[in-house]
């Protein structure tokens, strides 16, 4: 499965002159964690977190002396605090890729990129809201692409939990390979087997 399939699109974006305050209203209002940041031609500047924002916002804890405070920076746009080292995704990237690249980051999202612009992004909802499609709509699918692939009736898909397994066809080896890499690019699927 590509990240073009379960990105979306487009991307809520801001420019780096956004204000700290009005990036961290569309955070709230839009329930996300993170937000591409894009120059004025649409290229990716970097990315602004919901940590980035709250880094030194709130004031210390008022029982420490004045004169023992120290100094607090406080970003007042988005360009003073984002980050410009962004990890990103290309829309034919595979999402297993992108997924455990996340998951050694610790990010819950990350931009998708073609030629420098942003395009959309891929966020772990994303990846739930594929996971938990309809086994029968999953079903159709791969068997939609699999009847275009080797003809009508010469493999049969059932689905159950986003598992898939074929039944028929020819014993080829290459043909069964194919069939399996069609099957498994239908989003939602989670596996693939043929059924001995």
């Amino acid at each position: 499965m590509r990240v073009r399939e379960v990105m979306s699109s487009p991307a809520v974006v801001v420019a780096p002159e956004t204000s700290a305050k009005q990036a961290a209203a569309i955070l709230d209002e839009r329930g996300f964690t993170c937000l591409p940041v894009v120059d004025g031609d649409g290229k990716l500047a970097g990315a602004v977190s919901e940590a980035d924002l709250l880094m030194n916002r709130f004031p210390p804890d008022p029982r420490i002396p004045v004169f023992e405070r120290p100094e607090r920076e406080v970003g007042a746009t988005v360009a003073d605090v984002m980050t410009v080292d962004v990890l990103t995704a290309a829309p034919d990237d595979q999402i297993s890729v992108v997924l455990a690249a996340l998951h050694v980051a610790g990010h819950r999202s990350v931009p998708v990129v073609d030629a420098g612009a942003v395009v959309g992004v891929v966020t772990y909802r994303d990846l739930v809201h594929a996971l938990a499609r309809d086994d029968a709509l999953i079903a159709a699918d791969v068997q939609r692409r699999l009847d275009l692939y080797g003809g009508a009736s010469s493999w049969t898909a059932s689905v159950q939990g986003g598992g898939v397994t074929l039944r028929g066809g020819r014993r080829d080896p290459v043909d069964r390979s194919v069939a399996l890499r069609v099957a498994e690019s239908v989003l939602g699927v989670t596996s693939c087997r043929f059924d001995e």
